[in-house]
């Protein structure tokens, strides 16, 4: 039962992605001395299959649907909602912290209108400062128009 075949070497190939003799070396093409050799892993240990990235990781969390009890009734949304709708009900319920969160996020999604903004005219110089540090924090594109000055009381 020996089959002739058996006693006879495989031909030697050579590998489909090595370069047969010269070819030219340049963006993806490098030299055959520093290609990598048959059965090298360059990462052996890397990403593993299915491993995700932390933005699609925070992404799921934020999308996903939690149960919320609101009044009488149970309710099933994203976490992200959920959580602007309690700093909401902090901010109406006076934490100015708050507050300053739910607008910061409603001016940089572009909800405030200028009509609407004009309110910040009639704060306090405590508030504008509070303001003007939430733009700071939120970066240049926070805010289209130019922070409101304070009001210097006028002595004459």
């Amino acid at each position: 039962m020996s089959n002739t075949n058996d006693d006879t070497a495989p031909p030697d190939h050579a590998p489909k992605n090595r370069p047969q003799g010269d070819y030219p070396i340049g963006y993806c093409k490098p030299p055959a001395a520093h290609q990598f050799k048959p059965g090298n892993k360059a990462n052996p240990k890397g990403r593993k299959r299915g491993a995700r990235n932390r933005t699609i990781v925070i992404h799921d969390l934020l999308l996903e649907l939690v149960t919320v009890r609101e009044g009488g009734e149970i309710r099933q949304m994203s976490a992200l909602e959920a959580v602007l709708k309690k700093t909401l009900s902090k901010a109406l319920a006076g934490d100015n912290k708050a507050a300053v969160t739910i607008l910061g996020i409603a001016q940089k999604e572009g909800i405030l209108t200028p009509a609407q903004e004009q309110f910040a005219e009639n704060l306090s110089e405590t508030d504008l400062a509070i303001m003007e540090d939430v733009r700071r924090r939120l970066g240049p594109g926070a805010s289209e128009r130019p922070p409101v000055p304070p009001v210097q009381p006028s002595d004459a």
